[in-house]
């Protein structure tokens, strides 16, 4: 991986095995999933652009001898990098399709003969007041853009459908939003809110944390071959889901369990999220956020509101039959309740969702929004603090964190840095 991060930074212009001019937009960063070696990069091949992933292999038969011609998680693969070429000129996709080949190692790789160099990333040795500054900014026009997102959303469905499908989306991370926003579209709010109404106690909870588990397909029974331990917990929430009348649940395939960490299980934030839904049956799961939000300080209301300890089976599983030690204590931890609060309730607090009689609470989230603390560090915002040469200590508040992603979104992986704040 470090020659195609080697390659860029030199400078070198490159050509492809079969001569074509290869201009290297953005180089993308190092993937933590399946797939191919490096995500979101944007290339210029022969005057057309390209965004996808890039493969770095010593040898281009190595596409072949690794099994990535047989494997779809690399189909979206836009050029094939090695040291040495030992193939076709083009290499062949899952899907049928052929991406070019960069060979470094010898003189089809690129232009030795050009005495100029291809540009640096324009961000690169910027001063850092003024990085912080394009940051914020960045995470001001995020915090705005999920803020209309929300207000859309709200034409179309009632204010505490949108905040719970808001919800559940960020319970997936980026890899399980997809099936996580399914589930609460095909198991709407006021049905379980219904439940947590007009149930008691363990019947209840058991009932919702039934519905949620059955309907993402997660539930023992569903899962063919697979063999839980015994417990009174999974005989009580599997009799529930018989007792529903159930449909079909999710497909095991529709979720993205490759390298996720235990406690951040699909199965332990459903369950987290049943327990939120009980803990909120009085006055609602809507009601409930907006009073934290409300509280005299706001964010940590809003935190202690979102935030469910883990207990019974939960405590120590991270899935059915799958025990687990070292488990932090929470279905929904502080961290991940930062996370629901920044890109959730405060931008839908802003889009003026239930907040009719409440004016000042749209008005001053924002203002909110400015000051609370940074969440865990992701990935994508590691990769932005390399690129930009930043400390972890300079990333201060969340709307930073929401700035970074931004600028890699909305200008890095879309070969803009021409277009950003950072570029002159």
């Amino acid at each position: 991986m470090e020659v195609w991060e080697r390659a860029v930074k030199s400078g070198r212009y490159l050509r492809t095995v079969d001569e074509m001019p290869v201009r290297v937009l953005y180089p993308g960063r190092p993937s933590d999933q399946p797939g191919a070696d490096f995500q979101d990069a944007v290339v210029d091949i022969d005057g057309r652009v390209a965004k996808g992933n890039v493969e770095v292999h010593v040898r281009s038969g190595d596409w072949r001898a690794h099994g990535h011609h047989r494997n779809a998680a690399y189909n979206g693969v836009v050029l094939h990098v090695v040291m040495w070429h030992d193939g076709e000129p083009l290499t062949a996709l899952e899907n049928g399709v052929g991406i070019p080949v960069v060979a470094l190692g010898g003189k089809v790789g690129y232009d030795g003969g050009r005495q100029d160099r291809a540009p640096p990333l324009p961000c690169r040795g910027a001063a850092e007041d003024r990085i912080t500054a394009a940051v914020d900014r960045a995470g001001d026009d995020r915090f705005r853009e999920k803020a209309e997102t929300f207000a859309g959303e709200l034409c179309v469905m009632g204010p505490g459908q949108c905040i719970y499908r808001g919800i559940m989306t960020a319970l997936g991370y980026t890899r399980n939003q997809s099936p996580f926003c399914s589930v609460a579209e095909r198991l709407p709010l006021a049905r379980l809110e219904s439940i947590a109404g007009s149930q008691t106690g363990a019947t209840a909870l058991a009932n919702l944390e039934a519905l949620l588990l059955g309907t993402a397909g997660f539930l023992p029974s569903q899962r063919p071959g697979f063999t839980a331990d015994s417990h009174p917990w999974i005989d009580t929430i599997e009799k529930q889901w018989r007792a529903s009348g159930p449909a079909p649940g999710l497909a095991h395939h529709d979720w993205s369990l490759f390298r996720v960490r235990p406690g951040n299980h699909p199965a332990r934030r459903l369950a987290g999220m049943a327990r939120l839904l009980w803990r909120c049956r009085e006055s609602g799961l809507l009601a409930t956020l907006l009073a934290g939000l409300e509280t005299a300080n706001g964010w940590s209301g809003l935190i202690d509101v979102l935030t469910v300890a883990a207990d019974g089976y939960w405590a120590d599983h991270c899935d059915f039959g799958a025990a687990c030690r070292g488990l932090d204590g929470f279905l929904v931890g502080k961290s991940r309740a930062g996370d629901i609060a920044v890109n959730v309730i405060l931008p839908f607090a802003a889009a003026g969702s239930g907040t009719a009689d409440q004016p000042g609470l749209a008005a001053t989230n924002m203002a909110l929004y400015e000051t609370c603390p940074p969440a865990a560090e992701n990935a994508i915002e590691r990769h932005m603090r390399a690129q930009l040469g930043l400390k972890r200590s300079v990333i201060n508040t969340a709307r930073r964190q929401q700035g970074l992603l931004h600028l890699y979104k909305r200008f890095c992986t879309q070969g803009r840095c021409g277009e950003c704040a950072l570029a002159n």
